[in-house]
């Protein structure tokens, strides 16, 4: 077998997990501070990157010595690998991806706001709802985007939409022509160091296995 390499796909490592509970979040970077007149003053401070926390089922044995070898190689520096919001493999209208079929959607344009990008490639009339999540990469080397819709479009005739404003904001290096994943949109990911355990064993079951994770761009 090859030696691995990163980020591991969802095949080698996400796809395998046992998921019990997942938590995806987009948590704020954001400095707050208190003027004397009582406005209250934000200031980004950062990136906003996606986070969570994944806890994992009751495994045996067997099942666990398949999983905390990865979870392992993970917990070294450099380590990294593909993860998928599992309560939203794809768009709301569109259960296990049926409607889109074999399209490829791509972006057709991202907005001067930075916070709208418009799809092409789509089936006509495909709905693109508030919640939906699309991924896509940018940049050279290669990034992750996962963005989550604000906004709701259907595509005209020609599979195309209007633009549709999405969170976080699309970052600089997104480009008309990126492949789009609309089925189990992805992003790159890092343990957190220190927040994670291959479970707790007894006689014959392992339990309490998690990890947390945050998004990385590099």
């Amino acid at each position: 077998m090859a030696v691995l390499t990163f980020p591991l796909s969802l095949a080698q490592f996400f796809d395998l997990l046992p998921i019990q509970q997942a938590e995806l979040d987009l948590p704020e970077a954001l400095d707050m501070s208190q003027t004397t007149g009582g406005e209250v003053l934000t200031a980004d401070l950062g990136t906003s990157l996606w986070s969570g926390r994944i806890e994992l089922g009751v495994m045996t044995h067997d099942e666990v010595s398949a999983i905390r070898p990865l979870i392992n190689i993970l917990r070294r520096s450099g380590a990294s690998f593909l993860i998928s919001d599992p309560t939203r493999p794809w768009p709301r209208l569109d259960p296990n991806g049926m409607l889109l079929g074999a399209a490829t959607p791509t972006i057709l344009a991202v907005g001067g706001s930075g916070r709208e990008l418009s799809l092409t490639g789509l089936p006509a009339s495909y709905p693109i709802s508030r919640g939906d999540l699309m991924s896509f990469t940018y940049g050279s080397p290669s990034r992750y985007a996962l963005h989550e819709a604000v906004g709701a479009a259907v595509a005209n005739g020609a599979g195309q939409t209007g633009l549709i404003e999405v969170t976080p904001p699309i970052r600089p290096g997104a480009a008309a022509g990126a492949a789009v994943q609309l089925v189990w949109p992805r992003c790159k990911a890092r343990l957190v160091p220190g927040e994670n355990t291959t479970g707790v064993t007894s006689h014959t079951i392992t339990s309490e296995a998690q990890i947390a994770w945050t998004q990385t761009l590099r």
